[in-house]
């Protein structure tokens, strides 16, 4: 699979990525090495029209444990003392 890595702020694409072994939202990982740590304002997409939001995709799909926290304690925050009632 090839990748796509752009710039979000222009659209551009940067770098095309071939033999896409695997990718997380920090790093892309291909036959030939290891592209990473990804720097911020940068984006992955499947196409080379920068269509895609594989890493923001990612991120969603895999949040991080600090995140994952914040959304437990404002669950509990809103069963704990209302909000949002049904």
């Amino acid at each position: 699979m090839n990748l796509y890595l752009y710039d979000t702020g222009s659209g551009r694409v940067l770098l095309e990525l071939e033999d896409v072994v695997s990718y997380t939202d920090r790093e892309v990982v291909t036959a030939q090495g290891i592209y990473g740590p990804l720097a911020d304002g940068l984006e992955l997409s499947g196409t080379p029209d920068a269509a895609g939001t594989l890493r923001a995709d990612w991120r969603r799909d895999y949040p991080t444990q600090e995140a994952r926290l914040e959304e437990l304690e404002t669950l509990m925050a809103e069963l704990l003392f209302g909000g949002g009632g049904v």
